[in-house]
């Protein structure tokens, strides 16, 4: 994953490693929500999508 850092302070945190340990972290987050939601739905809508003109 890339990042193009904004500014003083993000170009001084991208410098420092800070923005890479971030990212890795949030990844981390995301992949453990994932393998402990154990199938269930997560709360997003699930319906049908109907094609215009049928009903």
């Amino acid at each position: 994953m890339d990042i193009d850092p904004e500014g003083f302070v993000e170009n001084v945190a991208d410098k420092l490693g800070i923005l890479d340990r971030r990212v890795q972290g949030d990844l981390d987050r995301f992949k453990t929500f994932l393998e402990n939601r154990g199938g269930s739905e997560t709360g997003a809508w699930r319906g049908d999508v109907q094609r215009p003109g049928q009903s």
